[in-house]
């Protein structure tokens, strides 16, 4: 069972298959940026708590002051964790789905193989 150039079907499965690789492309891209100014507000964070855990330690602010400069990352760390969470359980779902599919098209092209040969 040969795989020929000249079945659509097969075209069809390549062209998939690159949008599939441009997709996680994107995909990567887009976590390597999420991740990048993620960090950068860590460092930010991490700097505007020791402030704050110096000004407490002159008497300066209150010990809620100090723990309300690492709230909002904390939020935006869960919130982060959240999205991925679910993306991965959707991902894993359509993942198995599209698996699927494309054993079908691959059967298909090569039943569709085996009828064009069996007609030479």
């Amino acid at each position: 069972m040969s795989k020929t150039t000249e079945s659509p079907v097969w075209e069809m499965i390549e062209a998939e298959k690159k949008r599939d690789r441009f997709i996680k492309l994107v995909s990567r891209i887009a976590w390597s940026v999420t991740l990048f100014v993620l960090l950068i507000f860590l460092v930010f964070t991490i700097r505007d708590y020791i402030h704050m855990q110096k000004l407490f330690n002159q008497g300066v602010t209150s010990q809620a002051s100090v723990i309300e400069t690492v709230v909002p990352f904390l939020i935006i760390l869960g919130s982060l964790s959240l999205v991925i969470g679910i993306l991965a359980t959707v991902g894993t779902f359509l993942r198995l789905r599209t698996t699927s599919m494309l054993e079908i098209q691959q059967r298909l092209a090569n039943l569709e193989n085996m009828v064009i040969s069996e007609k030479e």
